[in-house]
């Protein structure tokens, strides 16, 4: 509460009652808690929240823009940091993974905003062509490593129409399906090893082959 005030002090009130709703979800999920609800925990009155959003459904799709901007950070720093490593996998194919291994760790670690980001009231947020084209999104940065997966000759250029969707489903069907605990790996480690089974599998499915340091 005391850093929403602090954002409201120094006038930006908006994004103080979207982080006020980031954690009212996160604790209760989306449908217990209101946009007077959100006002009342950053210490303003509600007629004060409405200059900003009309109504609840307002204020959780700017949650859900949120949601979208912090996925894409976490997959730009793992991708960046996949970069940086060594092993026996190419840079294109470690960042690649690295893409998918960030977003369902998102999914685990924030999944009611993650709900929020695939429902209805994030379903403006959710396009391939934001109205900013210099802004990283998920899809973006997913293209950016498929990309470098052609450019490196691993993908071949005919495979690569379309491949956004394809790899966006396996990885985000294994997200959704953890969340519901519907994913057969019950601990943290055999969710890891699953995962990254399933990251190789796509690899193999887009490429052909899992391919290894040249």
């Amino acid at each position: 509460m005391t850093q929403a005030r602090d954002a409201y002090h120094h006038g930006d009130l908006r994004n103080a009652l979207v982080a006020s709703a980031v954690r009212l979800i996160e604790a209760s999920g989306p449908g217990a808690f209101s946009l007077r609800e959100a006002a009342r925990e950053v210490g303003v009155s509600a007629n004060a929240a409405y200059r900003h959003f009309d109504d609840k459904s307002a204020l959780i799709t700017a949650v859900a823009a949120d949601g979208f901007a912090r996925l894409a950070e976490r997959m730009r720093r793992a991708m960046a940091s996949a970069s940086a490593g060594r092993g026996d996998e190419p840079v294109s194919i470690a960042r690649f993974k690295a893409a998918g291994g960030a977003y369902v760790g998102f999914a685990a670690d924030h999944p009611e905003i993650f709900r929020v980001m695939f429902g209805e009231c994030g379903a403006e947020c959710r396009s391939d062509k934001p109205e900013d084209q210099e802004a990283e999104t998920p899809w973006t940065l997913l293209g950016r490593a498929l990309d470098a997966l052609v450019a490196d000759g691993f993908l071949l250029p005919e495979r690569r129409v379309g491949a956004e969707l394809k790899a966006w489903t396996v990885v985000h069907g294994f997200a959704s399906l953890s969340l519901d605990g519907l994913a057969a790996a019950p601990t943290q480690r055999e969710r890891k090893a699953a995962l990254e089974a399933l990251l190789d599998f796509t690899v193999v499915g887009l490429c052909g082959a899992l391919p290894t340091v040249r």
